[in-house]
C-alpha cells in the first residue's frame, strides 16, 4: 500500500499480490486521526503487508517544509496499523503521474484532479516494486 500525503488531500495505492504493477486506488481529504483510522481499516481490508509513505523532498534531497507532517503521519499510521511504514523519496512523482495520466487521455484541471493523488500514489509504488526487482527482492 502507498500514500501520497497531502496537507489537504491523500493519494492512495495497491500493488497485486506478485508485486508486478501497481494502481492507484482512491484520493481522500486529509481527515486526521479519521484519515488514518480509514487507512487502517483499508489496510487490514486488503491485506497490506507493508506502507510506504512519500516524503516530499526538494531536488538536492533536502526535506521540503511539508516532510515532517509526511514523517509524523507515516508514523502514526504505523503505530496504529502495526505495519512497518517506509518513507520514499516523492520527488516528481506528482509530475509523472500527470504525464502517464495525461498520456493516457485524462484532461487534468492543475492539481484538482481526484485521480492524480492516487495515481501520484501508484507511481511512488511502482518504482518501488522495480527497485525490489533490481535487488532481487521481490515477492516469493
Amino acid at each position: 500500500m502507498a500514500i501520497d500525503h497531502g496537507t489537504k488531500k491523500i493519494g492512495v495505492a495497491f500493488c497485486d499480490e506478485m508485486e508486478i504493477i501497481s494502481t492507484p486506488y482512491a484520493t481522500w481529504p486529509m481527515e486526521g486521526c479519521a484519515t488514518l483510522e480509514k487507512l487502517c481499516k483499508l489496510a487490514a481490508l486488503e491485506n497490506a503487508q507493508a506502507i510506504l509513505v512519500g516524503l516530499p523532498l526538494h531536488q538536492d534531497g533536502n526535506e521540503s517544509a511539508t516532510a515532517e507532517l509526511a514523517r509524523s503521519f507515516g508514523l502514526d499510521l504505523a503505530r496504529m496499523s502495526n505495519l512497518p511504514v517506509e518513507f520514499l523519496n516523492e520527488h516528481l512523482s506528482s509530475v509523472e503521474a500527470k504525464r502517464l495520466l495525461a498520456q493516457g487521455g485524462a484532461r487534468l484541471k492543475a492539481k484538482k484532479s481526484e485521480k492524480l493523488d492516487a495515481a501520484a500514489a501508484a507511481v511512488l509504488l511502482q518504482e518501488h516494486l522495480e527497485n525490489r526487482r533490481n535487488q532481487g527482492l521481490g515477492a516469493d
